[in-house]
């Protein structure tokens, strides 16, 4: 299941009201007229949804095991559809994928995996270059 969430100013303001306040979640059950407490887990799960739409940012929630399109891959790492599929077609991105007749379909997983993979070198390498322009006095201090 893919869920795409866009937040109207009108939630993004709520959402910024609640972060500015502790806060505790409770559901009430309507048919038995009880409240049932969320685990500490699940209440940091909500909250940074909350965050996110505070900030005024659109929130995909996708499944692990859920195939996903080249589109929507290609969403998630930020590269043109036709661009993944080249890279897909190539080998040259180690990321499965099936054919299911003339599409492709990649688990979303492993698209989301690979994302946290080169999002973590990237990081690494932007700090190693901002160390060696400090060694090299370069004005980034």
């Amino acid at each position: 299941m893919v869920i795409k969430l866009t937040a109207s100013e009108e939630i993004k303001e709520v959402a910024q009201n609640l972060l500015n306040h502790k806060f505790k979640i409770n559901v009430l059950k309507l048919e038995e007229h009880e409240t049932v407490n969320i685990p500490v887990d699940l209440a940091n799960f909500v909250e940074q949804i909350i965050r996110e739409v505070a900030e005024g940012n659109s929130i995909t929630l996708v499944s692990n095991h859920q195939e996903i399109s080249t589109t929507e891959a290609s969403e998630i790492l930020e590269v043109s559809r036709q661009h993944l599929i080249e890279l897909l077609e190539s080998g040259e991105l180690p990321i499965p994928f099936r054919r299911v007749g003339k599409h492709r379909r990649l688990r979303a997983e492993d698209v989301i995996n690979y994302k946290n993979k080169i999002d973590e070198q990237r990081l690494k390498t932007l700090e190693e270059l901002a160390k060696q322009a400090q060694e090299l006095k370069l004005g980034y201090e």
